[in-house]
């Protein structure tokens, strides 16, 4: 059974250059965000998205965390902080969030 989630994602730090780069990540690997927000402080940027959408092949929100991450980081080319929260209507919210060791670790292997 397929099951949809309301996710809420927050990228930074990220330049003004690399705030398409992030959406363009999300959008190829998981959706069209349904809202976006940049927030700008001292020329570095949060970048807050969320969608409604399913997980591709059924995966955990743990798996989709990284799959998410690690395609964020590539389209950037270095390490941000990805945070995500995930919800879904019959299970409890989960948020996720990698570290520097968490990036070094994905990247060999991606």
């Amino acid at each position: 059974m397929q099951r949809f989630y309301r996710v809420y994602l927050s990228i930074s730090p990220l330049g003004q250059s690399e705030l398409d780069k992030a959406l363009s990540a999300i959008r190829e690997s998981w959706t069209r965000p349904h809202w976006i927000r940049k927030l700008e402080r001292n020329q570095a940027y949060l970048l807050q998205v969320g969608a409604e959408a399913d997980f591709c092949d059924n995966q955990t929100e743990e798996a989709f965390g990284q799959r998410l991450s690690v395609a964020i980081w590539k389209k950037v080319g270095r390490y941000v902080k990805v945070a995500v929260e995930a919800t879904s209507e019959d299970l409890p919210g989960d948020c996720f969030e990698l570290n520097e060791m968490d990036y070094r670790k994905l990247m060999r292997t991606h």
